[in-house]
């Protein structure tokens, strides 16, 4: 198992993934948000930037732990929570929240997904948010349901990114507008795909649904 130096417990999640990527030679894990993170393939983290400059890449962001807020409240305490003014938001959109506390301080600096007008996802960074959000929901006796869904997002970034989601999900895929999402058939589930991510070559991510 690629995870040396790490004492596997039940604090520590394997991802739907993990499997996969062992097979397929990871070098090593990191865990963010309980949960483990591949770090590089190549034995020279340098081919593996190089590559991902020049080509596509698949990438297991499984930690990247979605908080869902549903309910009446929803929007109230999403906007609670973030500086950004989120009025202008639309369903479909994905905007940059940071995150802060009663001080002022940044607590996480999430990609929030408006799902509709009364549900969001905040697709996280490492720290325990949801704990954050539900005692903030409970605090202040707000109409919502806090709570972490089953979804598992792989991302696909780099130059190739959109050749590789084209070849896959038609031409349709490249209509997305960047920072926006949209429901796409794969394998014969409906799956929500987000052009977003980390290269700034370009690219996507899947959030993969109950273990897809």
């Amino acid at each position: 198992m690629g995870q040396a130096g790490l004492n596997m417990s039940r604090r520590i999640r394997r991802t739907p993934f993990t499997d996969r990527v062992e097979a397929h030679g990871v070098r090593g894990f990191s865990v963010v948000n309980h949960m483990l993170l591949p770090k590089a393939f190549e034995a020279d983290v340098e081919d593996d930037y190089l590559h991902l400059r020049q080509h596509v890449q698949i990438w297991d962001v499984s930690v990247q732990r979605q908080v869902q807020i549903i309910g009446p409240d929803a929007a109230r305490l999403v906007q609670i929570m973030t500086p950004r003014d989120l009025r202008g938001a639309e369903t479909g959109q994905c905007l940059y929240v940071p995150l802060i506390d009663q001080n002022a301080g940044m607590l996480n600096d999430p990609v929030l997904l408006k799902l509709a007008e009364d549900r969001f996802w905040l697709s996280i960074a490492d720290s325990d948010i949801l704990l954050w959000a539900r005692g903030l929901a409970i605090g202040m006796g707000l109409d919502v349901v806090v709570d972490e869904p089953d979804v598992s997002p792989l991302a696909i970034q780099g130059p190739k990114a959109q050749a590789l989601m084209t070849q896959l999900f038609g031409d349709g895929i490249a209509a997305l507008g960047h920072f926006r999402f949209g429901i796409f058939d794969v394998l014969g589930t409906r799956q929500l795909i987000a052009r977003s991510g980390y290269s700034k070559q370009g690219g996507y991510e899947i959030y993969l649904q109950d273990s897809a």
